[in-house]
């Protein structure tokens, strides 16, 4: 029986753990939940979230792709997509996506970091960049410093 390889699963940075810990153990559980509510989507093959140094947050990736390297290159072309929108006075980007022989690579940048969504050749491009806004979105509201009064 032929079966697609199983999701690689990689724990937190020591680094993002210790903070998970340090602003309670929810985030952690929450960020590996955006993780995974992507891979629930159709013709998505592995999603990650990688610090704009390159630190793979966490990831679930088939056993077929090099995690390291690819943490590596997402982080280095999302720092230089934000450095272009910084040229021509925007803020940031907000979802690009390459292609590649196995299927477009999706990456958005975060408050933490990047997300990372590999998906198959054939995939709905436009649900999937929609998927991916909303994983940042959600991102976003759980590292957005608590309302309340100032002071």
């Amino acid at each position: 029986v032929d079966r697609p390889p199983r999701p690689r699963q990689w724990g937190m940075t020591p680094r993002l753990k210790l903070a998970m810990e340090h602003d309670g153990p929810s985030r952690g559980r929450y960020v590996r939940d955006v993780v995974q509510q992507l891979l629930k989507l159709r013709a998505v093959r592995g999603a990650l979230l990688v610090a704009s140094d390159g630190i793979v947050i966490v990831a679930e990736v088939p056993d077929t792709v090099a995690v390291e390297p690819l943490a590596a290159m997402a982080a280095r072309l999302g720092r230089e997509l934000e450095a272009s929108a910084a040229r021509m006075g925007r803020a940031s980007f907000s979802t690009a996506m390459f292609s590649a022989p196995d299927g477009p690579m999706f990456l958005a940048a975060a408050p933490i970091g990047y997300v990372v969504v590999l998906a198959e050749p054939r995939a709905n491009l436009e649900a999937i960049r929609s998927a991916t806004d909303e994983a940042v979105a959600l991102i976003q509201a759980a590292w957005a410093p608590p309302e309340g009064p100032a002071g």
